[in-house]
């Protein structure tokens, strides 16, 4: 079915849901998937950029596997007025993001999203024994990060003006991409062996010891052979984000084609790839600056390198807390490093 037929069909089965019925939190059931669909639809209009939410059937298919993990606060009545979920982002498997958290306005006042997040991120990933969890707490206001420190998760990196601003145009609307702050908690962790490119060595061993990662040294290697890649396109938001396992000698050439693609971009690199810090000086010659520490993404670590077209509206990216005013202040100040101040095009 169509994306226009879906949004068609949701529109036509909307229903008003009375305020201020007791709720129920707990694990999706099938009979859930319309209301999950439904609530996307309400606080995101049509924009939310990943489609498939859109689709009870495929809600309902993803929560049969291991891929995904929904938490949803339902009424009585079945009608869901608020939901999270824990699902497969990354290389590694064992590597779950924790996200998607939204409450329908008329349940706002009340401690439901609280209680989700409590379930969700404080619970269910103990339950399941999941290693590695992390999320992608919004920057246009603080509730996210606040619930995301509440419950455990630490700061790892600030990827800047990268979800689209038509995204939240329901919610009242942005002028610009909204920036997002990457936390992470890790339950269960090996020693490995890594490459730690120069310029960010402080930082990378203190987010190593904030959660707990032992890691040893790896010699560096040249680049050499091919990139291996994968990239994901978000047009609303000018973004390409690059995942790459392996840097080669046309890493360069790869970069160059994201970038002729997208505005901003951002590159996951692989730091027990022996070649990363060539890789990275790479990087830093066309502009791109630190964007975060990703504990046990690729089953080693891996490292956040981003690229804007602009210069950031700083002021308007909103850090809740020492570790998140931390992380802004370093990632705006290397970016200072690769941009000379007062220059607006990187590119």
């Amino acid at each position: 079915m169509s994306q226009e037929a879906l949004i068609a069909r949701l529109r036509a089965a909307r229903r008003e849901i009375e305020p201020d019925q007791e709720v129920e939190v707990g694990l999706f059931r099938p009979e859930d998937a319309l209301g999950v669909s439904l609530a996307y639809l309400e606080v995101y209009g049509d924009a939310f950029p990943v489609k498939h939410v859109y689709d009870p059937d495929e809600v309902v298919r993803r929560n049969a596997t291991d891929d995904q993990y929904t938490i949803v606060a339902r009424t009585p009545r079945g009608e869901v007025v608020g939901l999270a979920g824990l699902f497969r982002h990354a290389p590694n498997p064992d590597v779950y993001e924790a996200g998607q958290l939204m409450v329908l306005r008329q349940y706002r006042e009340g401690r439901v999203g609280a209680a989700i997040a409590r379930r969700c991120i404080g619970m269910l990933p103990r339950e399941l024994g999941l290693p590695v969890i992390f999320g992608e707490a919004v920057c246009n206001h603080p509730a996210s990060q606040r619930l995301a420190f509440d419950h455990g998760l630490a700061c790892a990196g600030l990827a800047v003006e990268c979800m689209p601003a038509k995204t939240y145009k329901a919610e009242g609307g942005v002028s610009r991409n909204v920036s997002l702050l990457y936390m992470f908690a890790v339950h269960g962790s090996q020693p490995c062996d890594l490459c730690v490119p120069a310029p960010y060595a402080a930082i990378i061993r203190e987010l190593w010891e904030r959660f707990g990662l032992v890691r040893d040294q790896l010699a560096r290697q040249p680049l050499a052979g091919e990139t291996e890649w994968t990239e994901f396109l978000l047009p609303e938001a000018g973004l390409s984000r690059l995942t790459v396992p392996r840097a080669g000698a046309d890493f360069e050439a790869v970069a160059a084609g994201a970038e002729d693609r997208a505005g901003t971009v951002q590159v996951y690199l692989n730091l027990g790839d022996a070649a990363v810090d060539e890789a990275v000086a790479l990087l830093r010659g066309r502009g791109y600056f630190f964007g975060g520490l990703l504990p046990h993404w690729f089953g080693p670590d891996g490292l956040i390198m981003q690229k804007t077209p602009q210069e950031p509206d700083w002021e308007a990216i909103i850090l809740d807390g020492e570790q998140a005013q931390a992380m802004g202040d370093f990632v705006r100040a290397d970016r200072e490093t690769v941009a000379p101040s007062g220059r607006q095009d990187i590119g």
